[in-house]
């Protein structure tokens, strides 16, 4: 009996290990594919050429994407559903001006600390377009659970509370306005290169000095 136990744990513990070294290898592929489809773009891109940047078996990539559709497919769920995280959990601030800094703060945190996963979804190919279309007819998410979506609603929330000035009146405006400016400024961070840095002065500028900029302004320009 105690030695059926032990066999059985050998065994869990032996599928939880083979699980995880799964896992790990699944996103050490996606994280070299997603440098080379922004490097070299999606056309360029095989899963051999990413087989052999990671050092691995290129037939035995298969065991893990069949194909460089499944392997996009699985890039695009698995980062929407992270950035989607990061946005729905600000929705625990009840008080809409705490919330819409904080979406923007960890929409911004998300993205530059994630800078090949962000420009493959707010800046990507058209090749990569189709495939992220193709995926939201076959498994879409729940609109109430878009990024944009929750944005817009939080707006909406906050101009029903009387947060903004009664100038601004239209909700889709205020989000897009916002959205425009959390997006550039990391697109500013990620996308520079030193000489454009050097042209604007802003070598000794760090993230953190812009995005309280951008905070400063949305306070200072919208909110009452």
């Amino acid at each position: 009996m105690n030695q059926t136990i032990t066999d059985n744990q050998t065994s869990s513990v032996s599928e939880i290990r083979r699980e995880r070294e799964r896992a790990e290898m699944m996103e050490r592929i996606m994280d070299a594919a997603r440098a080379m489809f922004v490097q070299d773009g999606y056309g360029a891109v095989t899963l051999r050429k990413i087989a052999l940047a990671i050092e691995y078996s290129p037939g035995a990539i298969y065991q893990y994407f069949k194909d460089k559709q499944t392997l996009v497919k699985a890039i695009i769920q698995k980062d929407q559903q992270d950035l989607r995280n990061q946005i729905m959990a600000c929705m625990l601030f009840e008080e809409p001006r705490a919330r819409l800094i904080e979406m923007a703060r960890r929409y911004a945190q998300w993205g530059v600390s994630h800078p090949n996963h962000y420009m493959l979804l707010l800046a990507p190919p058209s090749s990569w377009v189709k495939q992220e279309n193709e995926l939201r007819q076959d498994t879409p998410t729940p609109l109430e659970q878009e990024a944009i979506k929750i944005l817009y609603e939080s707006v909406k929330d906050a101009m029903r509370r009387g947060v903004f000035k009664d100038k601004y009146a239209n909700p889709s405006l205020i989000a897009a306005t916002l959205w425009a400016g959390i997006h550039g400024v990391i697109m500013l961070e990620i996308g520079l290169t030193e000489y454009d840095r050097s042209l604007i002065g802003e070598k000794n500028l760090s993230f953190d000095d812009k995005f309280d900029m951008l905070k400063e302004v949305f306070l200072d320009g919208l909110v009452k």
